[in-house]
């Protein structure tokens, strides 16, 4: 699928970009890409890049052309489907395999520049490389359009909308010492990370601050255990990950510490499960149905339930 990268006012003529300019623009394309690609499948976009995903990342520069005073770039990529990962494996990533690496480009400049996208789609090492782009502008007319030509949503930004992702990057909240408690659900030594499953159900993302601490913790695979650490977060307050600094065995009292722990206001947490298709009140459930026939522990559990 054609993608076009158009400099729009471009300082350096019709049809024409310095060799070094070009090189920096391509190379950090490509970076957003990878780690946009690593961010849905792994949920974090730091981790190492299998091997052989790398050919699923290629992105093919056609000639050079200009339009008008702009140079236009024209780029060739294809799409996930045939990914060597089970999509259905991940929530919300069975779309994934209809997309290309410059389609996620296109998405992680929206959500980091549209109010209302899910910035679920950032964290903070791709805010930073998407920071990054505010080099390669040489004044404040300059602007690059991105679009695949109607079928998808196209981006423009120039220096003023950097400055908005920059801001966006001040707004994450700083970390913070966390408890967790749940069930080591996947070890992967090639990214040193682990995935922590919660009694809620929910996936979180540990990263060990050591090597020693990744081979101390396997016994715990498929076992209960209970971590302390650092919770990371995106912008938003939704959980990034867990920098993992300790564990134990889980006590009784640990249960309490079996929620995924984020920094997001009840707005914000209200819009976020509206997204997933849940309701906005819960309670709306039983309100109107209780009393009923229930036992005293039959409605006690309905209760927590709705948690």
């Amino acid at each position: 699928m054609n993608y076009d990268i158009k400099i729009l006012n471009n300082y350096e003529g019709k049809g024409r970009i310095e060799l070094n300019r070009m090189a920096f623009l391509l190379s950090h394309v490509k970076s957003i890409a990878q780690k946009a690609l690593l961010l849905q499948l792994y949920g974090y976009s730091m981790v190492s890049l299998p091997t052989k995903f790398q050919k699923y990342l290629n992105i093919f520069l056609m000639p050079t052309q200009h339009d008008g005073d702009n140079t236009l770039l024209t780029l060739d990529a294809d799409n996930f489907s045939n990914l060597p990962v089970q999509l259905d494996a991940f929530r919300d990533k069975t779309d994934l395999n209809t997309l290309t690496p410059m389609a996620l480009v296109i998405k992680t400049f929206t959500a980091a520049l549209n109010d209302n996208e899910d910035k679920n789609l950032l964290d903070e090492p791709i805010i930073d490389e998407l920071i990054k782009f505010k080099k390669f502008f040489n004044n404040d007319t300059e602007s690059i359009l991105l679009s695949n030509r109607q079928s998808i949503p196209e981006i423009q930004f120039s220096v003023k909308e950097i400055d908005k992702i920059e801001a966006l990057y001040k707004t994450i909240p700083i970390p913070q010492k966390t408890v967790i408690n749940g069930t080591i659900d996947e070890m992967k030594f090639s990214r040193k990370q682990l995935i922590l499953i919660t009694t809620d159900k929910q996936r979180v993302v540990i990263l060990p601050q050591s090597d020693d601490l990744l081979i101390e913790v396997k016994d715990f695979f498929g076992k209960e255990i209970t971590l302390t650490g650092m919770a990371h977060f995106k912008p938003g307050g939704q959980l990034s990950y867990v920098k993992l600094e300790s564990f134990t065995e889980p006590g009784i009292s640990d249960k309490f510490f079996s929620h995924k722990p984020n920094k997001m206001s009840v707005q914000q947490q209200i819009a976020l499960q509206i997204r997933d298709g849940k309701k906005r009140n819960p309670l709306d459930d039983i309100i109107g149905k209780w009393p009923g026939n229930e036992t005293d522990e039959e409605f006690e559990q309905m209760l927590k339930s709705l948690n």
